[in-house]
C-alpha cells in the first residue's frame, strides 16, 4: 500500500545521501515537491513510468502523484517541499495576473510526463543556484529573511513553471487530453448548478479563451460544449426520473431547464421519449 509523507512548514529543503537504497517506500505528499539529482544516477519511478536519472535533473511532484528512487549509482539529493499554503501565499501579494491563472495551470495537476522538468539549459544553472539561495536563507535566517525567501521562491517557481510548459508543449497531445477529462468532469459535477457551467466560467476555471474552451472541447470529444452539457443534463433527468418521485416540472427545475416545455421538448428530441414515459416504467 502507497504511503502518504507530511510536512509541517509551509516550505523546507533538506539534502540527503542515498548509497545504495532511497531510504524511502513508494509514496505519495499532502505538499509539493521538487527533487534536485545533485550527483549519482539510477531509475525514478513516478506514477506508472519509470525513466533514468542523472545528476543536473529536477523531478516536480504533486499531491496527486506517487514515486520512488531505484539506486544505481550513489545518489544526493536536495529536496525543496512546499505546501498549497506557500504558493497562494505567495499569490496573494502578488500583483500579477500570471500566479492566478498561468502558473497554477501547471503547478495544480498530477503529472503526466515523467522526465526531468528542465527543458532549457540555461534554466538549469538558474534553478540549482535559487535551489543553494533558498537552502542557505533557510538554515541561516537573517534579517527579512522571509522576504528573501518569498521572492526567491517566487523565482524558482516561475522558472519551473516556463519549463514544464515547455515540456508539456513536446507532450501537447497528452496534456490536451487531461485537460479535456478534467473538464468533461468539471461539468458533470457542476452541471446542476447553470452559474458554474457558463462557457466564461469554464474558461476561467481552465486557463482558456472563452471564444477556444468550445473548440478545444469538440477538437478532443468530436461533440460540441453545449451538446456534451446537454447530454450530460438529460443523462441526470433520466435517473430522477426513473428513481425518484419528483415531477416532470420539479426534474425540469433541477436540470436547469426553464420551464416543463422547454424540457419536454429536448428530453424527446435527445431520447425519443418524452419525461412522462420513463416515470411510467418505475
Amino acid at each position: 500500500m502507497t504511503q502518504r509523507f507530511y510536512i509541517t512548514k509551509n516550505l523546507d529543503v533538506f539534502e540527503f545521501d542515498a548509497e545504495k537504497e532511497w531510504g524511502y517506500p513508494r509514496h505519495k505528499h499532502h505538499f509539493f515537491e521538487l527533487t534536485f539529482v545533485l550527483k549519482g544516477s539510477g531509475k525514478h519511478v513516478l506514477n506508472e513510468s519509470v525513466i533514468d536519472y542523472k545528476e543536473g535533473d529536477l523531478f516536480f511532484l504533486t499531491p496527486k502523484d506517487e514515486h520512488e528512487f531505484i539506486i544505481g549509482e550513489p545518489t544526493k539529493f536536495g529536496v525543496v517541499k512546499f505546501t498549497e499554503q506557500m504558493f497562494l501565499e505567495k499569490a496573494t501579494f502578488s500583483t500579477s495576473t500570471y500566479w492566478r491563472k498561468n502558473l497554477e495551470a501547471v503547478i495544480f495537476h498530477r503529472n503526466i510526463v515523467a522526465k526531468s522538468v528542465i527543458s532549457c539549459a540555461t534554466d538549469k544553472e538558474q534553478l540549482f543556484r535559487l535551489y543553494h539561495l533558498i537552502k542557505s536563507e533557510l538554515h541561516s535566517p537573517l534579517t527579512y529573511s522571509r522576504n528573501v525567501l518569498s521572492e526567491l521562491f517566487g523565482a524558482l517557481l516561475i522558472i519551473l513553471s516556463r519549463n514544464l510548459k515547455s515540456t508539456l508543449k513536446n507532450s501537447g497531445h497528452v496534456y490536451d487530453k487531461n485537460k479535456v477529462d478534467l473538464i468533461l468532469t468539471y461539468i458533470r459535477q457542476n452541471v446542476q448548478n447553470k452559474e458554474l457551467i457558463k462557457v466564461d466560467v469554464i474558461a476561467e476555471t481552465f486557463h482558456l479563451s472563452p471564444n477556444y474552451v468550445g473548440i478545444f472541447v469538440k477538437k478532443h470529444t468530436g461533440i460540441s460544449l453545449q451538446r456534451y452539457i446537454m447530454e450530460t443534463k438529460i443523462k441526470i433527468a433520466e435517473n430522477l426520473l426513473k428513481q425518484s418521485s419528483l415531477s416532470v416540472g420539479e426534474v425540469a427545475e433541477k436540470t436547469g431547464f426553464t420551464d416543463s416545455s422547454h424540457f419536454n421538448k429536448t428530453f424527446k428530441k435527445y431520447t425519443g421519449k418524452n419525461p412522462s414515459e420513463y416515470q411510467g416504467d418505475k
